[in-house]
């Protein structure tokens, strides 16, 4: 991973995090966080989660970890489109979004 892609990471999941405190809700927060390590992992393909899917499908496991899942489409539009889910685990804590697993599933 590129020192590039690893400072634009952790921009986004630090803008989460601001955000977090301005009303974002914790569930917000992990999916932006998840969405957000999606695209950096996408390897250079367009790249289309279902925000929607992904905000709806948030839940707080026991041990404070928040997991969800949602399609997500590449290569939109193009003749190579095909589409996966998403799988995502976050943790929250002091108000920074921090993903511990992540997974495209066929």
């Amino acid at each position: 991973m590129g020192t590039h892609r690893r400072l634009a990471s952790a921009t986004m999941i630090s803008l989460s995090a601001l955000l977090a405190g301005c009303g974002q809700s914790a569930e917000s927060q992990a999916a932006s966080a998840c969405e957000a390590e999606a695209e950096q992992r996408s390897q250079g393909k367009m790249l289309q989660v279902d925000s929607k899917a992904l905000l709806h499908s948030v839940k707080l496991e026991d041990n404070g970890i928040y997991t969800m899942q949602a399609p997500v489409t590449f290569d939109t539009g193009l003749q190579s489109e095909y589409a996966q889910t998403l799988t995502c685990r976050v943790q929250i804590s002091d108000g920074q979004a921090r993903v511990v697993g992540i997974t495209f599933v066929f």
